[in-house]
């Protein structure tokens, strides 16, 4: 989160929890993969997602994170996806790897 388009106000004992992602990447363009199947695995094999669309941040990150932050995350908010596969991920190192383009069924 540290980032100079953010607010200088926020609360440092906010984290990554509160921008309510479930899957937090580092060093990924996820925007990027958006339309794609992506895998991840963290050790225990292999979970598929299908990457739909971007996550736009709500006037909720204001609330929690600080004023500001809704605009600030623009742009950011990574995406939402699809499960297409079950299994277990773990916090931690992982795999990331893309599979190849969505079925635009």
């Amino acid at each position: 989160m540290a980032s100079e388009n953010l607010p200088t106000h926020i609360d440092p004992a906010v984290g990554l929890q509160q921008t309510r992602r479930n899957i937090l990447l580092r060093g990924v363009d996820i925007d990027a993969c958006i339309d794609r199947i992506v895998e991840l695995d963290t050790g225990d094999g292999p979970i598929a997602f299908a990457v739909n669309r971007a996550a736009r941040p709500c006037a909720w990150m204001d609330a929690v994170i600080g004023p500001g932050a809704q605009r600030a995350l623009r742009g950011k908010g990574g995406v939402r996806c699809t499960p297409l596969s079950d299994g277990v991920l773990r916090v931690g190192e992982a795999e990331f790897r893309v599979i190849g383009p969505r079925d635009p069924r």
